[in-house]
C-alpha cells in the first residue's frame, strides 16, 4: 500500500483549516496544519512535505515572505507551493509566481478546484523555472531572504518571551490561589481564639487586654479582606465566580453603594454625590457582584481624593446608534483627586498595581492614599467584563497639587 502524500496547510483560521483537512483527507492525503508563518516554516523544514498550501494573510509574516524563506532551502526547492488568499489585489498572481509559488487559488475554496490543483501539482512535481536573473535581482533576493531570517529570529524571540510571561502569569495565579486557601485556615483559628478570649472574665475586666484584642481583631479583618480579594481575583480570571443573573436596577445599586460608603466619605469630609435617572432601564446581571465592583471603584476614587474633595457617581442611558448593535447604561465615577499618570491608566486594572508610589501610602485602606493589595480594580474589571461590559479610566495625569482628578467609565448592556 502506498504511503499517503503529506500536505502542509499553513492557515490561521480554524474553519478554513478544518475545511481543507476534510476535503483532502477524503481524497487520501495526510494533512498537517500550521496556524502561523513561523510554525509553517518549522514544520516545512522538519516534514519536507509533498506539497504546501500557503495562506497569504497570516498574523505574523505574510505568506509571500514565508514562500521566499522556504525557497531559500535547497531541500524544499522541489516542493510545489500553492498560494491561497481571499485578497483581490490585481498583481497577486504574478507576484506569487515570481517569488516561487506554483499555483494560486482564491477563497472561498472550491472543492473540485482544490482537489484538481493539489492532484496535478503532486503528480507533476515542481517544474523547473527558467529565469533571466540579473546580478542586481540576485543581490536583492539574497537581501530579502536575510531580512526575513532576521525577522523570523526576532519573532521567535518574542514568542519565547510571550510563552515565558504566560507561564509566569499562570504560576502567579496558582500561587495566589494556593496561598489564599492556605491562609484561611490559620485566620479561622485566630478569629475563633479571639472570640473565645473576649468572653474570658479576666479579659472582660481588663481594659488593656480588651484594647489589644480589638487591635488583633482589626488586623484579622484587614488580612481576611486581602485573602478574600486574592481568592476573588483568581475566581474571576478563571471564570469560576458564581454569578446569579437577574433583572438589576443600576439606580438601586448606585444608591446602596452610596449608603455603604457614606460613613467613610464623611470621616474624610468628602462629598459623595449621585445622579441616576429614575427611568434607567434594567440590565441583566448579578446585583451583588455589580455592587461589589462599583463599591471597589468608588472606594478607589475616595482613597485618592484628598480630604474635603468630591466624588460623583452618575448614570445615563445610551440608546443604540449606527456603530452599536445594542444599548448601554453608562456609569461614570468622577473624583477631584490626584489623578493617574497616562502610562498607568491601563496598568491599574492589572493585579497588584496601584496608581501611585506604594512608599507614600498610609497604612489605612480608607485614609488618603491608603494602602491596599492592588486587587480591587482587577476584580471590578473582571466582574464588569463577565457582564459583557467595559471599564476604563481617563485622567490628564498625576498631580497631587493641582488635583486633576480621574473619571472611571463603566458600560453595561441595557435591556431593550
Amino acid at each position: 500500500m502506498d504511503t499517503p502524500r503529506t500536505i502542509l496547510n499553513v492557515e490561521d483560521i480554524k474553519q478554513n483549516r478544518d475545511l481543507v483537512r476534510r476535503i483532502l483527507e477524503s481524497e487520501g492525503y495526510e494533512v498537517v496544519d500550521a496556524v502561523n508563518a513561523l510554525e509553517g516554516i518549522e514544520k516545512a523544514k522538519k516534514l519536507r512535505p509533498d506539497l504546501i498550501l500557503m495562506d497569504i494573510n497570516l498574523p505574523d509574516l505574510d505568506g509571500f515572505s514565508v514562500v521566499t524563506r522556504l525557497r531559500s532551502f535547497d531541500y524544499l526547492a522541489h516542493v510545489p507551493i500553492i498560494a491561497l488568499t481571499a485578497r483581490t489585489v490585481s498583481n497577486d498572481h504574478e507576484r506569487a509566481k515570481a517569488i516561487g509559488c506554483d499555483g494560486y487559488l482564491n477563497k472561498p475554496i472550491d472543492f473540485d478546484e482544490l482537489v484538481n490543483e493539489v492532484g496535478r501539482h503532486i503528480k507533476q512535481g515542481r517544474q523547473p523555472v527558467k529565469t533571466t536573473e540579473t546580478t542586481r535581482e540576485k543581490y536583492l533576493l539574497e537581501q530579502n531572504v536575510a531580512l526575513i531570517e532576521d525577522l523570523e529570529s526576532k519573532l521567535n524571540e518574542l514568542q519565547n518571551a510571550y510563552d515565558r510571561l504566560k507561564q509566569l502569569e499562570e504560576a502567579k495565579s496558582s500561587f495566589i490561589s494556593v496561598a489564599s486557601h492556605e491562609l484561611r485556615t490559620p485566620l479561622t483559628i485566630i478569629y475563633s481564639c479571639t472570640q473565645m478570649l473576649e468572653r474570658l472574665p479576666s479579659i472582660v475586666n481588663d481594659e488593656n487586654a480588651k484594647e489589644l484584642l480589638g487591635s488583633l481583631k482589626h488586623g484579622y479583618e484587614r488580612l481576611y479582606d486581602i485573602v478574600t480579594d486574592m481568592l476573588n481575583v483568581v475566581r474571576v480570571e478563571l471564570k469560576h465566580a458564581n454569578f446569579d443573573f437577574t433583572n438589576v436596577s443600576i439606580r438601586n445599586i448606585i444608591s446602596s453603594v452610596k449608603s455603604e460608603l457614606e460613613l467613610v466619605s464623611e470621616k474624610r469630609q468628602i462629598i459623595l454625590q449621585t445622579d441616576a435617572p429614575q427611568d434607567l432601564p434594567p440590565i441583566t446581571g448579578d446585583g451583588k457582584q455589580l455592587h461589589s465592583a462599583l463599591t471597589r471603584i468608588v472606594s478607589n476614587a475616595i482613597k485618592y481624593t484628598p480630604d474635603g474633595g468630591q466624588v460623583t457617581i452618575t448614570a445615563r442611558y445610551l440608546p443604540k446608534n449606527a456603530n452599536d448593535s445594542e444599548s448601554f447604561i453608562e456609569i461614570v465615577v468622577a473624583d477631584t483627586g490626584v489623578g493617574i499618570d497616562l502610562d498607568k491608566q491601563k496598568l491599574i486594572f492589572e493585579k497588584f498595581t496601584t496608581a501611585s508610589n506604594v512608599a507614600l501610602h498610609s497604612t489605612s485602606s480608607t485614609q488618603f492614599m491608603g494602602g491596599g493589595a492592588g486587587l480591587g480594580l482587577t476584580i471590578a474589571k473582571g466582574v464588569i467584563e463577565a457582564h459583557n461590559g467595559r471599564v476604563w479610566v481617563e485622567s490628564s495625569g498625576y498631580d497631587p497639587v493641582a488635583l486633576p482628578g480621574s473619571k472611571f467609565y463603566i458600560l453595561l448592556p441595557a435591556q431593550s
